[in-house]
């Protein structure tokens, strides 16, 4: 980026960002509104952010017709209806085969209540209470993932530590309580590992990190995607068991073919190929109907493919003695 285009606010604790580091930038170029504010993500892509205006947005105000374009949304937009601690991102989409023409999707942000939506209305301080378990999960959601891309103009939220640490003690929990059937995302193992680093960012040094809100914005983003997918908070514990076994097993539509036809196939199977199709198609099968860990769906692969490895030398072995003392 050109040095005379911006210059980089030298301290956190300016007037402008209370708190904030190295990742924000006074933005000053002709043809640019005042107020607005360049930051950086530690992976090394920019966003805008305008604290007056309470808006965030992932296009390039550098270039003159995004900046107008940028400023005619905002005029649209209710900006009025923006309470403390709420801003809302402005993402543009054009459409290459309608003329260039552009669809804006507004995502509204609530930072006190760590809540996103495209209604405004629905996270509002008097509707947020009003939202069912699993409306209010997916509203976290896609507050955990707007806070990963956008990290550097917000300080980590109060509840981000708590509730990362209430639900690495769950994970943990249900892996020593089920086991290798467990369905959490992460292992025991990994729980350990992100408990450690959980644990340092308690440190003073910390406090202001935006790595670390970019940890805790990723891994409440999967703890949300996993809840999501476990259908939170819309079952009994009776019908949610009755819904995970219907998941486990569900009924085979697919239609046999005639016995003659299954007859001939499994000839076929175990005259030419030895069988061996029948053990793969198990195996298979199994691990389909599996909903466990991928780790554990991996090592359960490695060890058929090796039991199976083993199976075939023998074989080979076998059938080369019996060519061998044949043709001697």
């Amino acid at each position: 980026m050109d040095a005379t285009a911006s210059t980089p606010i030298s301290s956190r604790s300016s007037t402008l960002l209370p708190g904030f580091g190295e990742g924000c930038f006074k933005v000053s170029q002709d043809g640019l509104t005042p107020g607005w504010t360049l930051c950086v993500h530690p992976q090394g892509w920019i966003y805008y952010f305008n604290p007056a205006l309470k808006v965030v947005t992932d296009q390039d105000l550098r270039q003159q017709d995004r900046m107008e374009r940028t400023e005619y949304n905002c005029s649209q937009y209710p900006l009025s209806h923006l309470s403390e601690g709420m801003e809302v991102h402005l993402h543009m989409q054009t459409h290459m085969g309608f003329s260039g023409t552009n669809t804006t999707f507004n995502l509204v942000i609530n930072h006190a209540y760590c809540v996103a939506s495209y209604d405004i209305e629905e996270i509002k301080e008097d509707n947020i209470c009003y939202l069912s378990p699993s409306r209010l999960n997916r509203c976290r959601r896609q507050y955990w993932n707007y806070l990963w891309n956008h990290p550097v103009h917000v300080p980590t939220p109060g509840r981000a530590l708590e509730d990362t640490t209430d639900a690495l003690t769950w994970f943990y929990t249900d892996n020593l309580i089920s086991g290798a059937r467990s369905t959490v995302p992460f292992s025991k193992s990994e729980c350990e590992e992100l408990s450690r680093v959980v644990r340092d960012f308690t440190l003073q040094s910390n406090e202001k990190s935006v790595s670390r809100t970019v940890f805790l914005a990723w891994f409440l983003r999967e703890v949300c995607s996993f809840r999501d997918a476990e259908s939170y908070g819309m079952y009994t514990q009776k019908e949610l068991l009755a819904f995970r076994q219907r998941r486990l097993n569900p009924q085979n539509i697919s239609q046999q073919p005639s016995p003659f036809v299954l007859a001939s196939l499994n000839f076929i199977i175990n005259a030419l190929f030895f069988g061996i199709p029948h053990t793969y198609r198990a195996h298979v099968k199994i691990t389909s109907e599996y909903r466990g860990r991928l780790a554990s769906v991996q090592q359960n692969w490695e060890k058929y493919i090796e039991r199976l490895v083993r199976e075939y030398s023998h074989f080979l072995l076998i059938v080369s003695y019996r060519v061998f003392t044949s043709t001697s």
